[in-house]
C-alpha cells in the first residue's frame, strides 16, 4: 500500500475526536494522563526552571484560546541535578521534545534509553514513560505536546488547521510517526534551530504577541523534521496502527488494574473498539473471551497474594476485582481445588 494511501476523515469525525474530555475517561488506570507535578512542584521551590504555555492539567501559563491543539509547548532548565523525576504516566498527546543540554534518562514502556544533547524524541499518547533514574540530571529540554484526537494507536490523526499543510504532507508526516516507533533520533541543524526559538518565544511570556510567531516556528520544526525522516528513509509497519495492537496493549496492562469495574463493555470502550472487535481481537490473542480472561488474571493474581500473605482473603478479593468474597471463594475453588484459606495457611517459600 503507498504510505499515503490512508482514509480521509469527516469534519463530523474530526470535533469528535478533539472533543475528548481532558482526561482520558474512566476506567483510566491502565493509560492515564500524567500532570507533571514533581516538575511543577520543583519549579515553584526554585529548583528549575519551568517556561510553558499550556493548558488542561500540564503546568505552566495558561494558553487561554492561543494555539489551538497545542497542550504544551516550552521546556525546563536544570543547571544541577535534581531530587525529582517524573514517574510513568502518558500524555494526551504526541511530544516531539529536543535535549539542548545535559543528559536525560527516557524510559519508554519498560526501555530505558539514554538521551544527550543534541538529541530529539518522541512519545505517542498509548506509551507509558518516565524521565529520570530515578532523578533528573542537569539538562536543559524543549517540547510541543499536541492533542492530534488520538488515545490508542489504531486511531486517526488530526493536526492543527493553523499547520496549513496540504492534506497529503499531513498525511505523510502521521504515517512517519504512528507506523514507526523510534523513540529517538539525532535532530538535524534545521530542528534544533526551530526548537532554540521555540525556547526563546515562550520565555518572553507574550502569547498574544508571538503567537503567529510560534505557529511558523513550529510548523517549520514538524516540516524540518518530517524531511529528516524521510531523508533516513525510516521503515513503516502498518501492524503499529492495528485495533489488535490496541488490544495487545490494554491485555498486556490489564494485571495493573484488576480492582477497576470491568465489563465487556467498558473494556471495549477502552480500547475505542466495538464490543465484537475487543472480543474477537482478545480472543486472538489469549484463546479466551474477554470475560473469562479477566477472571482468570484475577485468580492468578489472588493465589500469588495470598501464597505470599499480603492481607486477608476479602481484602485480597477485592483488590482483585471481586466484589463478594464469598463469590471469590467459589470461583477460586472451582479454578484450583481448594479454597482460598487454604492456599493462605500453606508454606510459602520467597522466589529469589
Amino acid at each position: 500500500m503507498n504510505m499515503l494511501d490512508v482514509p480521509m476523515s469527516t469534519d463530523a469525525e474530526r470535533r469528535r475526536a478533539l472533543s475528548r474530555p481532558a482526561v482520558f475517561r474512566e476506567p483510566g488506570a491502565l493509560l492515564y494522563a500524567g500532570n507533571c507535578s514533581d516538575l511543577f512542584d520543583a519549579s515553584l521551590a526554585g529548583k528549575v526552571t519551568l517556561n510553558a504555555w499550556t493548558r488542561r492539567s500540564y503546568p505552566g501559563r495558561d494558553l487561554g484560546e492561543a494555539l489551538p491543539q497545542v497542550l504544551s509547548v516550552g521546556g525546563w532548565d536544570a543547571v544541577a541535578p535534581q531530587d525529582w523525576g517524573l514517574k510513568l504516566h502518558c500524555n494526551e498527546g504526541v511530544k516531539i521534545a529536543y535535549l539542548k543540554r545535559g543528559s536525560l534518562t527516557l524510559t519508554l514502556d519498560g526501555q530505558k534509553h539514554e538521551l544527550q544533547a543534541g538529541d530529539m524524541f518522541v512519545v505517542r499518547p498509548w506509551q507509558l514513560h518516565a524521565f529520570g533514574d530515578p532523578h533528573v540530571v542537569a539538562s536543559h529540554i524543549i517540547w510541543v505536546l499536541f492533542d492530534v484526537g488520538v488515545r490508542r494507536p489504531h486511531e486517526q490523526w488530526y493536526w492543527p488547521d493553523w499547520l496549513a499543510w496540504s492534506d497529503r504532507d499531513r498525511q505523510r508526516l502521521t504515517l512517519l510517526l504512528s507506523r514507526n516507533e523510534q523513540p529517538s533520533y539525532r535532530a538535524g541543524r534545521d530542528v534544533a534551530r526551530s526548537f532554540s526559538e521555540i525556547d526563546e518565544i515562550v520565555s518572553t511570556g507574550d502569547i498574544e504577541g508571538e503567537e503567529t510567531r510560534l505557529r511558523l516556528t513550529i510548523s517549520m520544526m514538524l516540516l524540518s523534521f518530517m524531511n529528516q525522516l524521510k531523508t533516513q528513509g525510516t521503515g513503516l509497519d502498518a501492524a503499529l496502527t492495528s485495533s489488535l495492537r490496541t488490544v495487545r496493549i490494554f491485555i498486556a496492562r490489564l494485571e495493573h488494574a484488576l480492582d477497576e469495574d470491568w465489563t465487556l463493555e467498558n473494556m471495549a470502550a477502552e480500547c475505542s473498539l466495538s464490543r465484537t472487535q475487543f472480543s474477537q481481537h482478545c480472543l486472538a490473542i489469549t484463546n479466551m473471551t474477554p470475560v473469562r480472561y479477566l477472571q482468570s488474571i484475577r485468580l492468578e493474581a489472588a493465589k500469588r497474594k495470598l501464597a505470599s500473605r499480603s492481607g486477608t482473603v476479602t481484602e485480597i478479593a477485592h483488590e482483585c476485582g471481586f466484589s463478594s468474597s464469598q463469590y471469590f471463594a467459589t470461583c477460586y475453588k472451582r479454578r484450583f481445588g481448594i479454597a482460598p484459606m487454604e492456599t493462605a495457611h500453606q508454606p510459602y517459600t520467597a522466589v529469589a
